[in-house]
C-alpha cells in the first residue's frame, strides 16, 4: 500500500492546521519534535496508573505531533539533515516507551493468548523497529521502501484507538497491542521482500 492511500493523509488537514498554530506559537520542528516524545512519556505513566483510555488519547497526540514536526519545518523552511535524525532517533525511543507500558499495566501482567503478554510486546517491538530499519535501509540503497498496510501512523492509531475501546471491554488495548505487532512484523517482511525483488532486477539489468 503506497503512502498516499495510508491513515496519515486523513489527518494531513488537522495536522496542518496544528502545524501553523505551532508557527505563531514560536515552536520550533525539534521542539515539537521532542514534545511527541513527552507524550509518550505520558502514555506509558497513564497505562501504568491504570488509565488506558488516556493511554490511548496521550498515543494519539504523540501520533500527531509525529506529522506536525515535518509539517511544520516545511512551512519555515527549516529542513535540515539534523532535524530529520533527532525525529528519527526520538520516533524509535518514543515506541519503545509506548510499548513497554504494556508490561507494567497492573492487572494484566499475566495476560496469555497463544503467547503470554511479554512476547507480544516483544513481538511488537521488533516488528515496529524492523518496518522503520528496512526503510532506512531502502534509501541507502536508493529504493523507496515507504510501503505496507502498517507504517507508523496506522500502528499508533490502532492502538490508541485499541486502547480507548476499553470502554467497552478490558482487553482490547492488548488486542489492539497485538495486531499492531502482527501488522508490523508483517509490513517489515513485505518491504523486505520487495527490497530484494529490486536488488534482483537491478542485478539482471
Amino acid at each position: 500500500m503506497p503512502s498516499k492511500y495510508r491513515i496519515r493523509r486523513i489527518f494531513r488537514p488537522i495536522v496542518l492546521k496544528m502545524a501553523k498554530i505551532f508557527v505563531r506559537l514560536g515552536f520550533s520542528p525539534n521542539q515539537v519534535t521532542i514534545l511527541t516524545l513527552c507524550f509518550s512519556l505520558f502514555a506509558f505513566f497513564a497505562i501504568y496508573f491504570d488509565l488506558p483510555v488516556l493511554y490511548g488519547v496521550f498515543v494519539f497526540v504523540s501520533g500527531l505531533l509525529d506529522g506536525v514536526d515535518g509539517t511544520l519545518a516545511k512551512i519555515t523552511e527549516s529542513a535540515s539533515a539534523k532535524g530529520g535524525f533527532l525525529d528519527s532517533i526520538i520516533d524509535r525511543y518514543s515506541d519503545f516507551i509506548i510499548l513497554l507500558g504494556f508490561l507494567f499495566w497492573k492487572g494484566y501482567t499475566n495476560f496469555y493468548l497463544l503467547l503470554p503478554l511479554p512476547l507480544w510486546v516483544i513481538i511488537s517491538i521488533i516488528g515496529f523497529i524492523m518496518v522503520s530499519y528496512t526503510r532506512s535501509r531502502g534509501e541507502l540503497i536508493g529504493i523507496d521502501l515507504d510501503i505496507g498496510i502498517a507504517g507508523r501512523s496506522e500502528r499508533l492509531f490502532i492502538i490508541s484507538v485499541s486502547s480507548i475501546l476499553y470502554l467497552f471491554d478490558g482487553k482490547f488495548p492488548i488486542y489492539g497491542l497485538i495486531l499492531a505487532g502482527v501488522l508490523a512484523n508483517i509490513t517489515a517482511l513485505y518491504r523486505f521482500t520487495i527490497a530484494l525483488k529490486n536488488l534482483r532486477g537491478n542485478y539482471n539489468t
